[in-house]
């Protein structure tokens, strides 16, 4: 039985992980609770850990375990991704989905949209005042007329 990875992130916008996850294959397959729920592992057995947004095992595959982000005390999410899902510990030598580059993938569009939330509360208007393209390394990138 894999266990979960506690990885203290740097994210502590909700709607921006939403609008990140959301972009990376999620969308409608995103749960959120303003208590946190459990985990479930991929014999859906029942975890100790829980989470604020949680990505069932259904949508993250069939042998995985849930993912979730639980918010810490300090406001920062706390990533739970199983050792299995991740490509670590016992599982270490086989890439995993959620390893990584798709770890570092999620940090890069929250950046993207936080900044966009950030635009929009001072009045910025997407494709008007910003557009958001790609680098030359396909990264995604906001450029603001001014």
């Amino acid at each position: 039985m894999s266990h979960f990875v506690n990885i203290v992130t740097q994210i502590k916008d909700m709607k921006a992980l939403i609008n990140a996850l959301e972009r990376m294959g999620f969308k409608d397959k995103i749960e959120c609770y303003e208590k946190p729920a459990n985990l479930y592992g991929y014999q859906n057995d029942i975890r100790k850990d829980k989470a604020h947004v949680i990505l069932r095992r259904k949508y993250v595959g069939s042998s995985s375990n849930d993912i979730g982000f639980e918010r810490g005390p300090n406001g920062l999410f706390v990533a739970h991704i199983s050792e299995f899902d991740q490509g670590t510990g016992q599982y270490a030598g086989r890439e995993g989905k959620y390893g990584k580059t798709w770890q570092d993938r999620l940090y890069t569009y929250y950046g993207v949209e936080k900044a966009k939330l950030e635009f929009e509360k001072q009045g910025y208007k997407l494709g008007k005042t910003y557009f958001e393209d790609v680098d030359d390394q396909e990264r995604p990138r906001l450029r603001v007329k001014i």
